[in-house]
C-alpha cells in the first residue's frame, strides 16, 4: 500500500461515518420524505395495501365526482384511496382511539392495521390480556365493507388480531364495541359521499358503483 493513499482512506472512512450517523439521526425525516413517493409507486403498481394520504383522498373524491357528474357507472379506488376515504369518514369518537392506520384489500374484505387505544377498555372485556397490554396496542382487524344507505357505509369486524393472537368473532366484535364508542356489535359506521350506491372489494382495487347500479 502506498503511504500517500492512507490519509485518503482515512478521510473516506470519516466521511462515510458522518453520513451514516446523519442518516440515522434523520431517519424519521427521511422516511417521511420518501414515504409519499413509495406509496405513489405502490398505487401505480396496483398494490393491495395503502395508507391514508391527502393526495389519495383528493383522487378518491375526484373519482366519486365522476359517478355523480360525469355519468360513469363505476370507478375503482386503490388501497390508499379507499383507506383515505374510510378514515376521513370515521366518526370523531372512533378515530380518536385509532392511529397509524393502513388498509389491505382482499376478496370482499378489508384488513385495517394500526394502533388501538386499549386503556379505556374494561378489564373484564380484555380477560387474561388485561394486565399485559400497553395503553396503545397494534392490532389488525378484518371484515367486509358495504353501503348501508345513501351517505353511509359499514365495516363489520369478523376477526381481530392482538399480540399475534386472533380472537374469535364474538370476542373480536365485543372488544371493538367496547374500545370504539359507537361501534355497536363490532360494526363501524363510515360516512361516504351520497353518490355511491354500492361497492365491491377485490385485491386489485375497490369498485364503487353509482346509485342504481351497485
Amino acid at each position: 500500500m502506498r503511504l500517500w493513499t492512507i490519509p485518503l482512506r482515512l478521510v473516506a472512512i470519516v466521511i462515510l461515518a458522518v453520513l451514516a450517523s446523519g442518516a440515522w439521526l434523520l431517519r424519521g425525516e427521511i422516511t417521511r420524505a420518501i414515504r409519499p413517493q413509495v406509496d405513489r409507486i405502490g398505487d401505480a403498481l396496483g398494490s393491495g395495501v395503502g395508507a391514508p394520504r391527502a393526495d389519495a383522498l383528493a383522487r378518491a373524491r375526484d373519482k366519486v365526482d365522476s359517478l355523480q357528474g360525469w355519468g360513469a357507472d363505476s370507478v375503482t379506488l386503490t388501497a390508499a384511496e379507499m383507506a383515505s376515504m374510510m378514515t376521513s369518514g370515521l366518526p370523531l369518537d372512533i378515530s380518536a382511539h385509532l392511529d397509524s392506520l393502513t388498509l389491505g384489500l382482499g376478496e370482499g374484505r378489508v384488513t385495517v392495521s394500526g394502533r388501538l387505544e386499549t386503556a379505556q377498555i374494561p378489564k373484564d372485556v380484555l380477560g387474561p390480556l388485561a394486565g399485559a397490554l400497553e395503553p396503545w396496542e397494534r392490532i389488525a382487524a378484518v371484515g367486509p365493507v358495504a353501503v348501508t344507505k345513501p351517505g353511509e357505509a359499514a365495516w363489520q369486524v369478523d376477526a381481530l388480531t392482538l399480540r399475534g393472537f386472533t380472537l374469535p368473532t364474538d370476542a373480536s366484535r365485543r372488544l371493538i364495541e367496547r374500545g370504539l364508542p359507537g361501534a355497536k356489535g363490532g360494526i363501524i359506521p363510515i360516512a361516504i359521499p351520497s353518490g355511491i350506491g354500492g361497492l365491491r372489494v377485490r385485491p386489485a382495487g375497490v369498485a364503487l358503483y353509482r346509485k342504481g347500479r351497485g
